[in-house]
């Protein structure tokens, strides 16, 4: 699973915005022209950008949106030492800890994809995500065997007690360590969306580190253009395919900018819950539309985990848009799809 890399740029990858610039009408007064306007920061260790039609009821301030973003990083931030869940990790076994709506809802839904993915997505992967050096601390050495061994024993949510009515959780051994990131950015762009719609906005961008959600149209009154970055090392702004979306979410996840080099040894981001090691498969690059970014965010994760054949049948059984890229022998990509995703491919398929 992605690691908790809240602190590093490197962590943006896979979708870019092709055209989101230019001028239509604005509903609210047609004989005005449309104001676009783009509002941009940093959190999670990344950027963040917001898009929109400006009008009379929708409009929005850097520091609204700088507020409701720490916010979230102190509730799921693990690099916030008095973030709720720091505090959900460090507490003792058997003792129930109070959740907000945030991370009770969170957890529901992690729960509802480690259960459809049969373990391959797990948010207790945090001892692992910290041995292998993705995690707060920092890792020089490869992880033996036998620390890798001692990592996973705390690894599975059937450690986690959840009692979603009374909004309650517990574990059953002080090691375990929930690590929510790969949900955190794809929530974090629907919060923020759900915000610009509460405002008033009905056309509009949401982007964290290259998850994003979109509404409405861009800036030239047609449905909004994502660009799939090619999965090369380096080859940032490459583009591999151009995918229409109008309203949901889209999420990348990419084994080719968040790795690290240890020994000599490079140690892929995405880590397999289910072997207590890095996944060891040919995906480049998972992309995934989804009405909602966090859960198109865990399952561009959890396919990553499974591979090729096990991911693409995993996406047909779920019936998800799924576009996966795989290395070729040749030293090539291949494009796998399912039905659904088609549809949102600006151009067909070659």
């Amino acid at each position: 699973m992605k690691y908790s890399v809240w602190r590093y740029l490197a962590m943006i990858v896979g979708l870019l915005v092709v055209n989101a610039c230019g001028s239509d009408q604005d509903a609210d007064s047609p004989l005005l022209p449309a104001r676009y306007t783009q509002v941009q920061g940093n959190t999670m260790g990344t950027y963040y950008r917001v898009q929109y039609r400006q009008s009379a009821r929708c409009a929005v301030s850097q520091s609204e949106l700088d507020s409701l973003l720490i916010a979230f990083n102190n509730s799921l931030s693990t690099y916030v030492a008095e973030s709720e869940i720091s505090t959900f990790n460090g507490a003792p076994a058997q003792q129930w800890v109070a959740l907000s709506p945030r991370f009770n809802n969170v957890m529901q839904a992690a729960l509802e994809v480690w259960r459809q993915s049969a373990g391959a997505f797990d948010v207790t992967i945090g001892p692992l995500v910290n041995l292998w050096g993705f995690g707060p601390g920092e890792v020089v050495n490869l992880p033996t065997p036998e620390a890798q061994r001692r990592a996973a024993r705390w690894v599975g949510m059937q450690r986690l007690q959840l009692d979603y009515a009374n909004a309650l959780a517990q574990k059953d051994a002080d090691a375990v360590y929930v690590d929510l990131s790969a949900l955190a950015k794809g929530l974090g762009v629907d919060e923020l969306a759900d915000y610009l719609r509460a405002t008033g906005c009905k056309d509009f961008m949401v982007d964290i580190g290259g998850e994003m959600r979109t509404q409405g149209s861009n800036a030239s009154g047609a449905v909004w253009r994502i660009g799939v970055e090619k999965p090369l090392p380096g080859g940032r702004g490459s583009i591999q395919r151009v995918l229409t979306l109008r309203n949901g979410g889209i999420a990348t996840s990419g084994d080719y900018r968040n790795f690290r080099e240890i020994d000599g040894v490079r140690v892929d981001h995405v880590i397999d819950p289910r072997t207590g090691a890095p996944a060891n498969n040919s995906v480049a690059s998972v992309t995934v539309i989804h009405p909602q970014a966090m859960f198109a965010d865990a399952y561009a994760t959890t396919i990553m985990v499974l591979g090729g054949d096990a991911g693409m049948a995993f996406a047909n059984n779920l019936d998800l848009a799924v576009l996966l890229i795989e290395k070729s022998a040749d030293g090539g990509f291949i494009e796998r799809y399912t039905p659904p995703m088609r549809s949102h491919f600006s151009a067909p398929p070659e």
